[in-house]
């Protein structure tokens, strides 16, 4: 008898992580909330023509902060979807700074300067 519990109860774990994984893909295809997706730039403090005129630009936006100290300071600026003419803007400046990463959602993603950047300028701009 307890084999056959223990066989029903694999069963309907089994039933259970097929539907959770139903209900994830039914959520990724179809959402029911709507996502605000935003791009941070960030970038590192060097001596360099091209980052002084970055850090001139980034000061003035509303969406700027900084994170360590000294030659291990980041700044970064937060662009939302409405701000993709700024984004666009930005990053033509800042693109030669060395340390510069592209974080889609806050998050490093594979290919966040080279493919997902410009796909939010297509789809957006």
């Amino acid at each position: 008898m307890k084999q056959r519990e223990k066989y029903d109860h694999a069963l309907l774990e089994k039933k259970i992580r097929r539907e959770e994984l139903e209900e994830r893909l039914r959520h990724i295809f179809f959402p029911t909330e709507k996502r605000e997706i935003f791009v941070v730039i960030r970038f590192r403090e060097e001596d360099s023509e091209n980052f002084q005129r970055a850090l001139r630009w980034a000061t003035n936006w509303s969406k700027y902060w900084t994170e360590g100290d000294g030659k291990w300071k980041w700044h970064y600026l937060r662009f939302e979807k409405n701000q993709v003419k700024e984004l666009k803007e930005f990053f033509d400046i800042v693109q030669n700074v060395k340390e510069m990463e592209v974080l889609i959602e806050g998050k490093r993603i594979p290919y966040g300067r080279d493919l997902w950047l410009p796909l939010f300028w297509f789809y957006l701009y």
